[in-house]
């Protein structure tokens, strides 16, 4: 009887995580860090906290960006992966959320749950107006997750942070880890603090310098990291999610092309919609064998001059509105974007279009 050669086992890509060392080590103020999921980027951030800040006597802060993504059972769910255990040299369990505030606990002999002095405090950027009426001691780190979202923040919400950022520190500076997937290009703080961010490769670091326009010497350094892909890691994840999850890319999702070669149509029309972060040529095209309406969006170069603009930026050019005119090109323009008959260059700029149309209510 012939002998069963025993098959090989397939040996499993060795899981690599990011690492928070590079990114702390540029020494700024600041520092943003986006790219895949699951790629370690909240582990360290919490071993950042514990190890480094509630082991030497100081205390951080968790937050998120709505009520709804924190409370005190989200906020303990947080930290159960963390090993509390391991760092604290077996002092401490765990960690613990309750009253708005962060504990380690353990359990006694008596099987009673004994708790620490209160290593940190979690809660929402929506609420910062009751974070700015708390005096926090001994805070010195702050957890920002998920600054980057789908689809919403709040209303000027840069400035909102830096308020609560402000409060939590009062008198002296600290350190602030923004956390985020590359889930969406419409972000405020890439507009605000980080303009050159989508020139940046995967795997890099930019950092950028800011002034004290009130002149008290108060300078800022924001450095931001864009991870990319990272190997080994999520198992659950396939087709086009598995680029935009789990390869770092930006989350776009097909989006209709133009049905007819480009030459074919006439070009009735054209204006620049513009922003500080985007800019795209918006032009009326229309079918001359059957009279079809359509609008058609790319990327402005600039290598040409558009006399018409709408922007979110002041300008005293009468050519230059915060929205559509009320002529008829316009109107049509406006209306084939409401009637989904908008075709686009590509995936990525009518992601980042649809955005900036949410984003200026046109």
């Amino acid at each position: 009887m012939p002998k069963l050669k025993k098959e090989k086992k397939e040996k499993e890509p060795k899981r690599v995580y990011w690492l928070r060392k590079a990114l702390f080590a540029t020494g700024a103020d600041y520092l943003m860090v986006f790219g895949q999921n699951c790629a370690g980027k909240s582990f360290q951030a919490k071993e950042e906290a514990i190890i480094n800040h509630a082991l030497k006597g100081k205390r951080f802060f968790y937050l998120r960006r709505m009520v709804d993504e924190i409370n005190q059972d989200k906020a303990t769910l947080y930290f159960s992966d963390t090993p509390v255990n391991e760092y604290t040299k077996g002092q401490w369990d765990g960690i613990e959320a309750f009253r708005g505030l962060l504990y380690f606990y353990r359990m006694n002999e008596d099987g009673k749950k004994e708790r620490s002095s209160y290593i940190g405090a979690y809660d929402s950027l929506y609420n910062w107006q009751k974070i700015k009426s708390v005096a926090w001691v001994d805070f010195d780190f702050i957890i920002f997750e998920e600054f980057i979202a789908a689809n919403y923040y709040l209303e000027d919400e840069c400035t909102v942070l830096q308020k609560a950022v402000s409060a939590i520190f009062r008198d002296h500076k600290g350190v602030v880890l923004m956390l985020g997937n590359s889930i969406s290009r419409n972000v405020p703080y890439f507009k605000n603090w980080t303009p050159n961010v989508f020139k940046q490769k995967p795997g890099t670091i930019a950092k950028y310098h800011y002034h004290d326009e009130a002149g008290e010497g108060n300078d800022i350094d924001v450095a931001i990291e864009y991870t990319g892909h990272i190997e080994g890691t999520g198992k659950m994840f396939f087709g086009r999610a598995s680029k935009t999850i789990m390869a770092g890319e930006w989350d776009v999702v097909e989006e209709p092309k133009l049905p007819k070669d480009k030459d074919i149509y006439e070009n009735v029309y054209e204006l620049l919609l513009q922003t500080s972060n985007f800019a795209f040529v918006l032009q009326l095209l229309i079918d001359p064998y059957d009279g079809a309406r359509l609008l058609y969006v790319y990327p402005f170069t600039g290598k040409r001059k558009i006399q018409r603009t709408i922007t979110d930026q002041f300008s005293a050019d009468p050519m230059t509105t915060a929205g559509f005119k009320d002529n008829r090109p316009e109107q049509y323009m406006r209306e084939c974007i409401r009637t989904n008959k908008a075709c686009f260059s590509d995936n990525l700029t009518a992601n980042d279009f649809r955005s900036v149309v949410a984003q200026l209510k046109l």
